[in-house]
């Protein structure tokens, strides 16, 4: 499974808030602190605010804010969000839409298998788990 740039810039933003909690910081700030570009955050921030990750406050003081404590909201939560499909096959999520050989298909259970092997992680993980120190353990961040 590969994830996506815009899934992991998203996580490390969200890092990036949750980090700066109770205080904001801007697309800007975060831009600087990461080496992203600018714009791709803004885009990336602004889908995370469409979907009740974060909001942003304007004027003074502006910046973002998380929308939920960073211990609730999970890494399996963003990857849904950011990518399309998140699953390693589309027939796990929807047996329907799959090829025509789904009725008699050997790969479907190594797909589900992979499925729950990695939402054992992606839920076990938090956003405030990510901020925790790198001290080559779990929590480490992404």
């Amino acid at each position: 499974m590969k994830i996506s740039t815009n899934t992991r810039y998203a996580l490390r933003f969200l890092s990036r808030v949750a980090e700066r909690a109770p205080e904001r910081i801007t697309t800007s700030a975060v831009s600087e602190l990461e080496g992203i570009s600018e714009k791709m955050l803004e885009r990336i921030a602004a889908k995370l605010a469409r979907e009740g990750f974060v909001r942003s406050v304007k004027g003074m003081g502006g910046g973002f804010e998380l929308l939920r404590p960073a211990d609730e909201i999970t890494v399996t939560q963003v990857l849904t969000v950011m990518e399309t499909p998140y699953l390693p096959h589309h027939c796990v999520e929807d047996p329907e839409h799959c090829c025509k050989m789904s009725e008699n298909c050997h790969m479907l259970s190594l797909w589900a298998r992979i499925d729950e092997a990695v939402r054992a992680v992606t839920d076990s993980v938090t956003v405030q788990d990510l901020i925790r120190p790198c001290d080559g353990k779990e929590g480490a961040r992404v």
